[in-house]
């Protein structure tokens, strides 16, 4: 899940924030907790904390809480996103 072009990949070492933002996304599509956002996008916990602040605000993603535990969900602008994010990248394929 870190990578989701190889254009993207190709253009540089390090990940953009909007793949990075496509990546948090993609991961809670069906809802996720912040740890495993974490691991599964490859951030440290400064980082995740950044995105999921930055995705919040907005509206990109949606806290709940489940039985004692926050679960992040990509909301319908989120997945309106992601639609256009992978639209873009099968262009530049």
């Amino acid at each position: 899940m870190l990578t989701r072009s190889s254009f993207l990949q190709a253009t540089s070492r390090r990940r953009d924030s909007v793949l990075i933002v496509s990546d948090i996304l993609s991961c809670a599509a069906k809802g996720a907790g912040k740890c495993e956002i974490m691991y599964k996008v490859g951030l440290s916990s400064a980082q995740v904390n950044r995105y999921l602040f930055l995705l919040l605000k907005s509206e990109l993603l949606v806290l709940s809480d489940n039985d004692r535990r926050s679960i992040y969900k990509t909301t319908a602008k989120g997945k309106s996103f992601l639609e256009t994010f992978d639209a873009l990248t099968k262009l530049l394929d």
